[in-house]
């Protein structure tokens, strides 16, 4: 996959910003502002290295807008921390409705106030497209970053995509053809994840470095970014690990934190499970691969678990009012047929023909993987609603613990990915 940088050079040669350095002390070159709305971790991770690179470059560029810790860490002036507008659910998002109109209307001021040479929107389609109107109306060229996930459903914003945004920067080569192929002018930028790829996986060294026993088998708990999904998903995934305990004992697990506003949350949840000690770290990377095996919720982390090469489950469950319509109403009406919510198990399909793919790799092996949704084949197991429960989890850790044949399957896949 391409380097991050590509968007970079994509940003600053849109602005007609020379590829030096930053104009000597005392010019009276004007200063270029950016403004960028990343309304949740992942799009803070992924704007975080993007500032971080143009300022590599250019220093004197200015970065305002909507983000998180790591945003502000790279140099961007927070208006709001995305915590306070992101929601999950439905009805988890009907408490938060002011606060993420209120966000919606200052953003807006911001983009007519003329202090902005580019709006830079990162993913969180359902507001930053609505806001890519508002900016072109202000003649704010507008470079989309991190595509929408058009691919998996509401194909039919394309053309509304089409007429709001300058450029748009796609994480995936196929996204880049499909956004073409409908007139949209797109360039594949890669993913932020490959800078993270260490260049070694020897788990026993990442064990070592984090304090862990290297010898035992480890286990990554992995439970979400936002307050509602560690909540539903933390408290089922210690059960799991419990009831692996049983048969196991001699296993060690450790949790990636998706940020400091989630560690009371955590280690609230986690004091009710003393006997799993687990431990808690900040790089999500670093516990990917020091870990054997890993119980994911859904999102980013999914794809940055296969880059590691970590063995793992998809598991994700909403609120049964959200889960009713998103299955009865919003899949029937909107979303293909072939959505699913690990990136890997999206990669997998798009490349379901290719007889080095991961598919196939599970296939010439005779492992298979079906989805419990719609019965198709998957490369990595998802384990949803009211399937996600302590036996099914502990199920999967029990198969990447013993099961060879498995293992190697998912390794050849996780090399081709």
């Amino acid at each position: 996959m391409h380097s991050i940088r590509t968007a970079k050079m994509l940003c600053l040669y849109s602005l007609k910003i020379p590829l030096t350095k930053a104009p000597i002390a005392g010019s009276n070159m004007k200063k270029t502002s950016i403004l960028i709305l990343a309304g949740e971790a992942s799009g803070d991770h992924h704007a975080s290295a993007l500032v971080r690179d143009i300022r590599e470059i250019r220093p004197d560029v200015e970065f305002c807008g909507i983000g998180g810790d790591l945003l502000a860490g790279a140099g961007m002036k927070l208006l709001l921390h995305y915590r306070d507008i992101n929601t999950i659910g439905l009805s988890e998002g009907f408490g938060k409705v002011k606060k993420i109109w209120a966000a919606y209307k200052m953003i807006q001021r911001e983009l007519k106030s003329g202090k902005y040479a580019m709006f830079i929107p990162v993913d969180f389609p359902d507001v930053n497209i609505r806001l890519c109107l508002f900016a072109k109306r202000a003649k704010v060229p507008v470079f989309y970053y991190i595509s929408p996930q058009i691919w998996a459903w509401r194909k039919g914003r394309l053309k509304i995509i089409a007429a709001r945004i300058d450029k748009i920067m796609t994480l995936f080569p196929f996204e880049e053809k499909l956004y073409r192929s409908a007139g949209v002018d797109a360039s594949f930028v890669g993913h932020t994840m490959m800078r993270d790829l260490p260049e070694s996986l020897e788990k026993a060294t990442f064990r070592r470095n984090m304090g862990l026993d290297p010898s035992l088998f480890t286990v990554a708990l992995v439970p979400g970014s936002r307050q509602a999904e560690v909540r539903r998903m933390l408290p089922v995934m210690c059960e799991a690990a419990l009831l692996h305990t049983k048969h196991f004992p001699e296993t060690q697990f450790v949790l990636p934190l998706a940020g400091a506003h989630l560690l009371n949350l955590v280690q609230e949840i986690t004091g009710d499970y003393p006997s799993l000690n687990i431990q808690i770290q900040e790089n999500a990377s670093d516990v990917m691969a020091a870990s054997d095996a890993g119980l994911v919720t859904s999102g980013t982390a999914t794809l940055q678990a296969a880059l590691m090469g970590m063995p793992h489950a998809v598991v994700y469950s909403l609120d049964k009012y959200s889960w009713f319509v998103a299955l009865h109403i919003l899949k029937p009406l909107l979303m293909d047929k072939d959505i699913h919510v690990a990136i890997s198990n999206v990669l997998a399909i798009h490349a379901e023909d290719d007889p080095g793919g991961p598919l196939a790799q599970l296939s010439q092996r005779g492992v298979e993987i079906p989805c419990n949704e719609c019965g198709r084949p998957l490369f990595v197991p998802e384990i949803l609603q009211e399937l996600v429960t302590p036996a099914n989890l502990a199920e999967w850790l029990l198969r990447f613990r013993t099961d060879a044949n498995l293992l190697a399957a998912l390794n050849q896949g996780f090399a081709w990915l």
